[in-house]
């Protein structure tokens, strides 16, 4: 069991694109394009976390946000998700 709190999810479609403003590199080499999307926050910790994580659920990778909103920003700015496309997830 994880030790945070999932708020949102998204699994990416075609229509979700990177947009090449942002790269990340994982020991080393360029980080390969997430299929899903979490944001998700750990107890004790005010901070929101964008995982970016495989076809099998592993995180890739993630970044850290001062909100949920501004995690969610961060997707559209990245991949041109919606708002009203992420599921919210069940506490």
């Amino acid at each position: 069991m994880a030790d945070y709190q999932l708020f949102r999810r998204i699994r990416l479609s075609p229509t979700h694109r990177p947009t090449g403003r942002t790269r990340h590199v994982v020991v080393g080499e360029l980080a390969p394009t997430p299929a899903e999307l979490r944001i998700a926050q750990y107890k004790g910790d005010p901070g929101y976390y964008l995982f970016y994580c495989d076809e099998a659920g592993a995180e890739i990778t993630d970044t850290y946000h001062d909100s949920l909103e501004e995690a969610m920003a961060q997707a559209e700015w990245e991949f041109g998700t919606k708002a009203e496309e992420w599921e919210i997830a069940e506490s």
